[in-house]
């Protein structure tokens, strides 16, 4: 018997409600949700065992919830494994692979990726040259989700570095990854 997807937004609702906790009977039923694919409750199981909520916090739970999720190409997910690969939690630390799940996270919308995706290309950090025109593209998705440090940032990099700025207006696709 499917759990209804209501059931499975409450528990959404509780997990990350500032003064909320996630009840045993939610926990369960995301629980039995993530063991049967489904994307969202695994990314929920990995949130969950990342913060400690209703469970003793396990990095290493965190990033294979999040790696099942990210598989089915759950943005926050591999956003959240990039963080894991990128910091070493849980998983053994992987610069590399952290790049290649953030940069898979800003292609599938993680506003949070495409952010510090933009980050990383402005300041030619995180294994990658300094790339301006990359910078402003990562900015502009993230500004277009209404991400309102990306619009500062959009602005300011759009004012020192016009040139880099004219395949935003013109709205040319971004150079290959």
């Amino acid at each position: 018997m499917p759990i209804p997807v209501l059931a499975v937004i409450s528990a959404m609702l509780l997990l990350f409600c500032p003064s909320g906790l996630l009840s045993a009977a939610s926990l369960a039923q995301v629980e039995k949700r993530a063991a049967s694919g489904d994307a969202q409750s695994q990314y929920l199981l990995g949130r969950v065992y990342q913060e400690g909520k209703m469970v003793r916090q396990d990095h290493r739970k965190a990033a294979e919830y999040f790696a099942k999720a990210a598989e089915q190409d759950h943005a926050e997910a591999e956003y959240q494994l990039a963080c894991c690969y990128y910091a070493g939690l849980g998983v053994e630390q992987d610069k590399v692979k952290a790049r290649m799940h953030l940069i898979a996270a800003a292609d599938h919308g993680s506003v949070e990726a495409q952010y510090h995706l933009a980050g990383t290309y402005a300041r030619g950090k995180g294994g990658v040259k300094r790339n301006y025109r990359k910078a402003v593209y990562w900015y502009g998705k993230a500004a277009e989700q209404g991400h309102p440090e990306a619009k500062k940032h959009l602005a300011k990099l759009c004012g020192e570095r016009p040139s880099a700025c004219t395949a935003l207006k013109e709205n040319l696709p971004v150079p290959g990854e």
